[in-house]
């Protein structure tokens, strides 16, 4: 069985960085009309690792071991804390990097372990989002470390929650070994507790989700596709069928149907995705979707549609000023001329 002291032995191995942006949504590459497409894997901000407080409601005292009697004794910490998650969130960071070297000092003059092992597990996802993936993975084993030694069990969430990041860390190092290695011993973990409460439910699906996308990128569509339904249904009874989450997991299986030759059911997820896009708020990342969605049509040879999505696309990227729509669109009109042309 794989033990979590040898995941944290294989991770202090660094070598050279793979240096690729994660992504959160996948799109449609037509090299040719007629021609099976390709899949690129773009930078999107579903798969940014983001504080524990982004997965999993966890709250700063509670994590830290204070009632709220204790929140005046340590009202620096915490609010100094919580500023450089804000500067985080905002993608201030280094604001957000001076903020937590003072956390970093007060707890350390307090000599709150807890506040400490705190200051490293957010410093280590601010490298990350910075793409400074040895300085993480460093913090992160760090952090490891220092839970296990304060008597934290391998299957609390803290630990394996970590341990997917290591795994994500390796996936995106090109370390491909290690990290199917990780992500299998998260999943061994999470099964045993999945249905505990809401957090162990969403890490649960979070697993299947990036498990996914590493296999994808391995070309293993047919496993891939099997997490990334799993990752769908807990998103969807965990946080409700209208998100953006579940509108980027409906895209990827969308596309991941596509690979297998799934036609239809690849325009349904997609035709779905669309909708959801549709009714949230920010609609930043709903121009991809449509144009994968005008991209499969082409594909198809229903050029009628695959102009309306292209258009939709391009529409909907210039309003929300977001290149990554813009250029799928247009890449998609271009493979129409194509067509038309030949």
């Amino acid at each position: 069985m794989f033990k979590l002291s040898i995941w944290c032995k294989l991770i202090r191995n660094v070598n050279k960085i793979y240096k690729r942006p994660c992504r959160s949504i996948t799109y449609v590459n037509a090299c040719a009309p007629k021609v099976p497409l390709a899949i690129t894997l773009k930078t999107c901000k579903r798969f940014k690792i983001c504080p524990i407080k982004v997965y999993l409601s966890l709250n700063i005292l509670s994590w830290l071991g204070f009632v709220d009697d204790d929140e005046n004794k340590e009202s620096e910490l915490i609010m100094t804390l919580k500023r450089a998650i804000l500067a985080t969130n905002r993608e201030q960071f280094d604001k957000a990097e001076q903020l937590l070297h003072i956390a970093l000092r007060l707890a350390q003059q307090q000599l709150n372990e807890q506040g400490i092992t705190y200051c490293y597990d957010l410093m280590a996802n601010l490298a990350f989002n910075r793409l400074e993936l040895d300085k993480s993975e460093k913090l992160f084993v760090s952090v490891v470390q220092r839970l296990l030694s304060n008597g934290v069990q391998q299957d609390d969430l803290k630990v394996i929650h970590i341990s997917l990041k290591l795994a994500r860390i390796c996936h995106l190092k090109g370390e491909d070994e290690k990290a199917d290695l990780g992500y299998n011993w998260c999943l061994e973990k999470i099964q045993k507790i999945k249905n505990t409460d809401i957090n162990s439910k969403m890490l649960y699906g979070i697993i299947h989700d990036w498990y996914a996308q590493f296999l994808l990128d391995k070309n293993d569509v047919g496993r891939s596709l099997n997490h990334l339904k799993e990752a769908y249904d807990v998103c969807s009874e965990t946080e409700g069928a209208v998100t953006e989450q579940s509108m980027l997991l409906l895209n990827d299986l969308g596309i991941t149907h596509w690979r297998v030759g799934n036609m239809d059911t690849a325009i349904d997820c997609l035709k779905q995705a669309v909708a959801i896009g549709n009714d949230l708020e920010d609609k930043t990342h709903v121009g991809v979707v449509n144009a994968n969605l005008g991209l499969i049509y082409l594909q198809k040879g229903i050029i009628e549609q695959a102009e309306k999505y292209c258009k939709l696309g391009l529409q909907l990227g210039n309003h929300h000023e977001n290149a990554e729509s813009i250029s799928q669109a247009n890449y998609c009109f271009e493979q129409i001329k194509l067509n038309v042309l030949k």
